[in-house]
This record gives structure tokens, sequence and C-alpha cells, in this order.
């Protein structure tokens, strides 16, 4: 596991649930609104390229290691799924080798999970 960026504020300050939102091009994005030091907000968004797959995990089917983690933080992982995307389909050496599987958690959940080429934040 490998963190690559974390919520500037706690979790809790999220003023309302993160917003999944696929775009064109196989692009998605997390967008987020915190609530900052001086009470205003303050949109931060989550962009994630070359998207392959992605899930999203409410709640009450949340497991301990999924906010264990990654809660507030948006971390990469090995995993069984990600061998799984990488060996189906017809991808070359560079598209296989650049995926990566993603995963950040909020608070009462969601988990969000996506396997992706590259991520990047807009503030």
């Amino acid at each position: 596991m490998k963190e690559h960026w974390q919520l500037p504020v706690a979790a809790s300050a999220l003023l309302h649930s993160p917003e999944f939102v696929v775009l064109q091009r196989r692009v998605c994005e997390l967008r987020l609104l915190v609530e900052c030091d001086d009470g205003a907000a303050n949109e931060i968004a989550l962009q994630f390229a070359g998207v392959e797959c992605y899930k999203c995990t409410f709640m009450t089917s949340c497991t301990a290691a999924m906010f264990n983690l990654a809660y507030g933080k948006l971390v990469s992982l090995d995993s069984v799924w990600l061998d799984e995307i990488r060996s189906t389909g017809k991808k070359d050496k560079a598209t296989v080798d650049s995926l990566k599987h993603l995963m950040i958690t909020f608070d009462d959940g969601p988990c969000y999970e996506i396997i992706c080429r590259s991520w990047s934040i807009k503030e």
C-alpha cells in the first residue's frame, strides 16, 4: 500500500457526501466540498484518467480494512482485482504497467475504488 494524498481537513469537515461523476473519455471525478477554517467552502476534485473500472461500497458493506487503509486518504493497493483487470481484454504492456488500484473512504462510507492509469487533483 502507498499513500498518495490526504484530505487537507478532517473527513468530518466535508459539507456533503462526495459526488462521483463519470466524464467523457474514461475520466471520472470525485468532487469534495470541504469547509475551510474561515467557514468558506472549497471544492476539491480528484480526477482519474484511463479508467478501466470502479466501484462504490456504502457503509453497511464497508470492511474495517477499508477504513483502516483509506479513511480520508487516497491509497494505491496491490490486489487480486487489479491483477484480474490487468490480465483481461486487450491492453499493451505500457497500459498494463501503468494501472493502479486506488481507494479512498469517507465518514460512514462510501469507499470508492478505481482502477485507472493516472490521477490528479483540481482545487
